[in-house]
């Protein structure tokens, strides 16, 4: 579970940094350019993407016969730049929009924040349970971890990204950045390793003795 949570704290890391510069410090000039803006998304999917997946099949390798990487990457990748494309772009709009106008409060604005993340934890857990229903019984469990660890990550994500908009010291940015991804990376790795250990049952013959 920690090596799982490490794995998560580097996606999620990976994936924030590119982030921050393109939704916070560089948003306006990249925005000017729909090639940029679309190839910062998805490199910053692809990263995310690469390392959770690469870290979720070392783990669950070490528990199951023939769980091969190379499908678990490629789709958790996909899965990850898929929710880049089609859900942080409008949910950082519509937040940043209507926080701007004042027709929305921090309370809807992490409401929003919640909802985004259960969107794309879905889009990340729903591809892999085609994949993990054959090693384990109530895989759909796997769906709901990814959901609800999303969700509690975005809330941390968010309310971080509020810190930093009130800093300009770079040191604390930094801190900030790091103790978010940590606390973000933690929570995903116990939602989902706790649903592996204690609430899914792996499939006899898939069983690594």
């Amino acid at each position: 579970m920690l090596i799982y949570s490490f794995g998560e704290v580097l996606g999620i890391g990976a994936a924030a940094t590119i982030g921050r510069f393109l939704f916070i410090g560089f948003s306006t000039s990249i925005a000017q350019s729909s090639a940029l803006f679309f190839f910062v998304l998805v490199m910053s999917g692809a990263a995310e993407g690469i390392i959770i997946g690469y870290v979720q099949w070392k783990s669950l390798s070490r528990l199951l016969v023939d769980f091969h990487p190379a499908i678990w990457i490629i789709i958790t990748s996909l899965a990850a730049i898929t929710g880049w494309l089609l859900i942080l772009p409008p949910s950082v709009v519509f937040i940043s929009f209507f926080s701007t106008l004042k027709l929305i409060n921090a309370y809807y604005s992490i409401l929003y924040a919640a909802l985004a993340g259960m969107a794309f934890g879905g889009i990340i857990g729903i591809p892999q349970y085609f994949i993990i229903k054959r090693f384990y019984n109530k895989a759909f469990v796997w769906i709901m971890a990814n959901a609800l660890g999303w969700m509690l990550s975005f809330i941390t994500v968010y309310l971080a990204l509020l810190l930093l908009s009130h800093s300009t010291s770079l040191l604390l940015n930094f801190l900030i950045i790091i103790l978010s991804c940590a606390l973000s990376g933690l929570i995903q790795g116990i939602l989902t390793g706790s649903a592996l250990h204690f609430s899914m049952r792996i499939k006899g013959r898939t069983h690594k003795d």
